[in-house]
């Protein structure tokens, strides 16, 4: 990914760089030690077979070159990348030292023309120049540095011998060479390029993380200040519809009461967004804390059947709320916001047929269930009908559909009170929805503040006092006692 920023392209080099010197450095004191010992060795068999005294006087450079190199100040994590250029020169400095040192030996050992010797030394330079440049390929200096003068050492002293054999080892001594140092600017090559895709991917993930905390920041301070807003937005709209409702009484029976019953339904709609979109707010905002208790669906279902039975007579639709005599824990008024919003949904969608409403006991749960007989939903549509604003086959935002927050309500509310919800539907076939509570005893003491606080909470009115949380089955005409 090329970048137009000189110092950004001088930091991410000087980061490509630390990664390579740290990864040669990784071995460093064990190459050491290693060649060490292997200079010991070899130097003690080519003697014993030669007894050439300059052997002794190159074994003692090479390992004072090593001591050196194993006591010098060397790099480690700790040290800045600004300093990764000198490093990586001290780096191939020392091993450029000992490889010209190690060039030499080919000149105290071919002349001898002991071709079982010969054979050796080339055994051992060949795999040591395949051993550094494994641990060298990601500074090319060093293994330029390493390989060259080593491999050229032996070669000219091969050639310099001038007879067939020797020539031919020399150019396979020289093919190995170009093969060696051409895999290693390959490797070299590779290591850079992952590395920059690496760093480059880090950047990207901390400047998307950057943007993420810097959006999470605006939602949340949108949110709060929704949140805290709500009273003094409510105040005058409820002030608006206060005086529209005067003045839709004043000219009731006027010619101007027609744009006094507009304005009111404008208000009305307008006070229906504001109160969801607030209601979103605080759900985001988590100022709402659920009090879970003891809740009886019967007396939950009562008030959800007349608050909808108008407006299913006036669709024509039949509304079944089908009483089951079951307990749950829950936050009665929210789990009541919850439903309400699935049924307005399954009722929006009907256009013929009903919405069945019921409750189901399987073990320790109980499933709530919302069916209708709507449109259905597609399925690349089932994925995004509980996000926010999106509705299906309103492409022209028809406002007397709503917001599309109903169902986005619904899945914060199903967070909130870990009620989860599942809904099912193919198109042109009825559509399920459910809700999984926690299944609860009837208590010893009913909750009653409860039910009615929930029947407060209905548009329609008061509920008889007597009418008991029998088992029934209510729709939109009458509820009838029944026992299953």
């Amino acid at each position: 990914m090329a970048s137009n920023d000189p110092s950004a392209d001088h930091t991410l080099g000087q980061r490509i760089l630390r990664e390579h010197v740290a990864s040669v450095y990784d071995t460093y004191v064990p190459s050491t030690l290693t060649h060490m010992a292997f200079v010991v060795v070899f130097g003690s068999i080519i003697y014993s077979q030669l007894k050439n005294p300059s052997l002794l006087f190159w074994m003692g450079g090479l390992l004072m070159a090593d001591i050196y190199v194993f006591f010098t100040p060397r790099w480690n994590p700790s040290r800045p990348a600004r300093e990764s250029a000198y490093w990586a020169r001290k780096i191939s400095r020392m091993v450029t030292l000992v490889s010209m040192i190690s060039a030499v030996v080919p000149w105290l050992i071919v002349p001898y023309d002991n071709l079982p010797m010969t054979s050796l030394l080339m055994a051992v330079i060949v795999g040591s120049c395949a051993r550094a440049a494994q641990s060298l390929w990601p500074l090319k200096s060093a293994l330029f540095g390493y390989t060259l003068p080593m491999s050229l050492g032996l070669i000219t002293a091969l050639a310099w011998q001038g007879d067939g054999l020797h020539l031919f080892l020399a150019a396979a001594g020289a093919a190995y060479l170009l093969l060696t140092l051409r895999a290693g600017i390959g490797q070299h090559k590779l290591l850079t390029e992952s590395l920059m895709l690496r760093f480059e991917n880090e950047a990207l993930a901390a400047r998307l993380g950057e943007q993420i905390a810097a959006t999470e920041r605006a939602s949340e301070e949108k949110t709060r200040f929704l949140g805290t807003a709500s009273h003094d937005l409510r105040q005058p709209l409820h002030a608006i519809a206060l005086f529209g409702a005067a003045l839709e009484n004043e000219l009731r029976d006027r010619p101007e009461g027609r744009n006094a019953e507009r304005l009111m339904r404008a208000v009305n709609a307008l006070g229906a967004s504001l109160d969801t979109m607030l209601d979103v707010s605080r759900l985001d905002a988590g100022v709402i804390t659920p009090v879970p208790q003891p809740v009886q669906l019967d007396a939950l279902f009562l008030p959800l059947n007349h608050t909808f039975s108008a407006r299913a007579e006036q669709k024509q639709l039949q509304l079944r709320v089908r009483a089951s005599g079951l307990w749950v824990h829950s936050d009665p008024q929210l789990l009541h916001r919850m439903l309400s919003n699935l049924m307005d949904n399954a009722l929006k969608y009907t256009a013929r047929g009903g919405v069945t409403v019921m409750a189901r006991a399987r073990g320790d749960s109980v499933w709530v269930e919302v069916r209708d007989t709507g449109i259905g939903i597609a399925p690349e549509q089932s994925g995004r009908i509980f996000e926010e604003f999106y509705q299906i086959n309103n492409p022209g935002r028809d406002r007397s559909r709503g917001l599309g927050i109903g169902l986005s309500i619904v899945q914060r509310l199903s967070r909130l009170l870990r009620h989860p919800v599942q809904m099912h539907s193919r198109p042109g076939a009825p559509t399920f929805a459910s809700c999984c509570l926690q299944r609860r005893r009837r208590p010893a003491r009913l909750p009653g503040h409860s039910r009615l606080a929930l029947w407060r909470r209905s548009s329609s009115s008061a509920l008889p006092r007597r009418c008991c949380p029998a088992v029934c089955c209510c729709s939109t005409t009458n509820w009838k006692s029944a026992r299953r």
